[in-house]
């Protein structure tokens, strides 16, 4: 039964989907912790609209009240690369918390693929086989991630982007919704690949890339 409770941590645009991974896997969210004041925006909805219409109902508490059970684990909802401040803030607080691993049951994940604490797999995502998915990697729906490549911590695959086999992502890198990134490439720890983007060779680290070939936009700071 201990195994079945889950509590989230902070709120995002990913609250949704975490929500349904959770309950499609057996568990059961009893608690969400907010770690900042909610902002809205237009095209946007509450946190009380979004359970509303999700149908949940965890009790919700602010982040200075709350302490992790010793039977509960935990997930981070917002999946920002920012988000490694948050869990060193909690590991300081609450040295014993426990961070779940998701994966959705309509996922394709192969035995041999290695998953950190923290991570998660949507729906319709394939994890081939010998991939490492270090702590806090975030893989959204329906994305690809080919034989022998590892995602460092807190780096994230967004929606349907496809990943080719022998590739390294950094840690905090994100790949964007529907880019593609060839075999045997690196990219750097903090870049982020455009939406629709294809990477054909090495991408330092903090820069952002763009186009078709993905060629430099910018750096990050």
């Amino acid at each position: 039964m201990a195994a079945e409770t889950l509590i989230l941590i902070g709120v995002g645009n990913m609250l949704g989907d975490v929500l349904d991974c959770a309950e499609a896997s057996g568990r059961s969210v009893t608690t969400i912790v907010t770690n900042m004041p909610e902002v809205t925006r237009p095209r946007t909805k509450s946190l009380r609209e979004r359970l509303a219409e999700l149908g949940a109902s965890p009790r919700v508490v602010p982040l200075e009240d709350f302490t992790p059970t010793p039977e509960a684990e935990c997930f981070l909802v917002p999946t920002t690369p920012d988000r490694a401040a948050l869990v060193n803030h909690l590991v300081a607080l609450h040295p014993t918390i426990r961070f779940a691993t998701l994966v959705h049951p309509r996922a394709i994940v192969a035995r041999s693929a290695r998953l950190g604490s923290g991570v998660f797999v949507g729906a319709g995502s394939v994890v081939a086989s010998c991939v490492e998915l270090h702590a806090h990697a975030f893989v959204n729906r329906a994305a690809s991630i080919g034989h022998d490549s590892i995602v460092r911590s807190f780096a994230r695959i967004q929606p349907a982007a496809a990943i080719g086999g022998h590739v390294t992502v950094g840690v905090g890198a994100t790949v964007g919704l529907g880019a593609r990134v060839i075999e045997e490439l690196e990219i750097g720890a903090g870049a982020v690949i455009a939406a629709g983007a294809v990477v054909i060779r090495d991408v330092p680290p903090r820069v952002l890339m763009a186009g078709v070939p993905a060629v430099p936009k910018k750096r990050l700071e």
